[in-house]
């Protein structure tokens, strides 16, 4: 699945904005704020400005905000032009939402630069040379493909797959690990896999589609005590070709329905298209940054992870 790209420009430079998403579609699913009015416009007629802002900065992955000579200003009594003040609101807002490694200001020479943006990515150019032009978008795109999976951002996502690693993941890891398996009816397994099934769709009550995907199994539930932790783990496990297998369902990801339903309290309520997208890109974040904790703690060959789906068509090959 290709990333998803923004494009934010003055109605000025549109033509400058379509010039670079022809360098760009090849990598990323780019979006120009106003691509068609009405279909993939982040910024549609009749809707709240700021709210739209706030959702777009949800549904991709990177963004670049073109800066041109659109205004004339007065800077301790010398006169300059910089970008459109809205240009400058939008990088904050992106910049604020994506990080510094997922944000890029492809901006003309000679226009004076904020201090507060000089530690982020800018890519200058001269309007009169289409050449520069191009080179200073591919030089973003590079930077771009090269940071895409290198970090782990504080989406409400990225957060809750934190906070169910360490209270969950990593403590049944390290005892598995301890204890050189699970003893299960005087059976002791040196095989073990932990394996996290993460829902298609997130509903209201996650515990009900738990019940479900459990439905498909004949489960022993066992308890894990940890040093350190007040309460057991709890887990459900089957065994299969002499592996014991522990299954869990995250419940915590409601989390990211409250945080975004929060944020944007009218997508919510109306459960558009944009709404779930962003919902499912969480969940692919969710998944990503846990992954990545896996790696860094040397427990990814411990732990597989599930989308709901592949359970419900190979069931019985989990």
């Amino acid at each position: 699945m290709k990333k998803r790209l923004f494009i934010g420009s003055s109605s000025e430079e549109l033509e400058l904005a379509h010039a670079a998403k022809l360098l760009l579609e090849q990598d990323f699913d780019v979006t120009i704020w106003n691509d068609t009015v009405w279909d993939s416009a982040v910024f549609r007629i009749n809707q709240n400005f700021l709210s739209d802002l706030l959702k777009a900065s949800l549904k991709f992955d990177f963004g670049i905000l073109i800066g041109s000579k659109d205004d004339k200003v007065e800077y301790r009594g010398t006169s300059a032009l910089q970008p459109r003040d809205n240009i400058l609101f939008e990088l904050g807002l992106f910049l604020g939402r994506l990080g510094p490694n997922k944000c890029a200001f492809l901006i003309e020479k000679d226009i004076k630069v904020l201090s507060d943006v000089q530690g982020i990515t800018l890519a200058r150019f001269d309007k009169s040379k289409p050449a520069e032009f191009n080179q200073a978008v591919i030089r973003i795109r590079d930077a771009f493909n090269s940071s895409s999976n290198n970090d782990i951002n504080f989406f409400p996502s990225a957060t809750l797959a934190a906070v169910y690693f360490e209270n969950l993941v990593a403590p049944t890891c390290k005892f598995l690990i301890k204890n050189k398996g699970y003893k299960l009816n005087g059976i002791q397994y040196e095989k073990f896999k932990l394996k996290i099934i993460i829902p298609d769709k997130i509903v209201v009550d996650p515990n009900i589609a738990f019940e479900k995907i459990k439905s498909k199994l004949s489960t022993t539930k066992i308890d894990i005590d940890y040093s350190g932790r007040p309460r057991s783990i709890h887990h459900e496990t089957i065994i299969k070709d002499n592996i014991i297998e522990f299954i869990d369902f995250p419940t915590i990801i409601t989390g990211i329905n409250f945080a975004i339903s929060n944020l944007l309290p009218s997508e919510f309520n109306d459960l558009t298209s944009d709404y779930n997208l962003i919902v499912e890109r969480e969940l692919e974040k969710f998944i990503l940054t846990l992954k990545q904790l896996l790696l860094r703690n040397n427990f990814d060959e411990d732990v597989e992870i599930i989308r709901e789906g592949t359970f419900n068509k190979n069931g019985a090959n989990v």
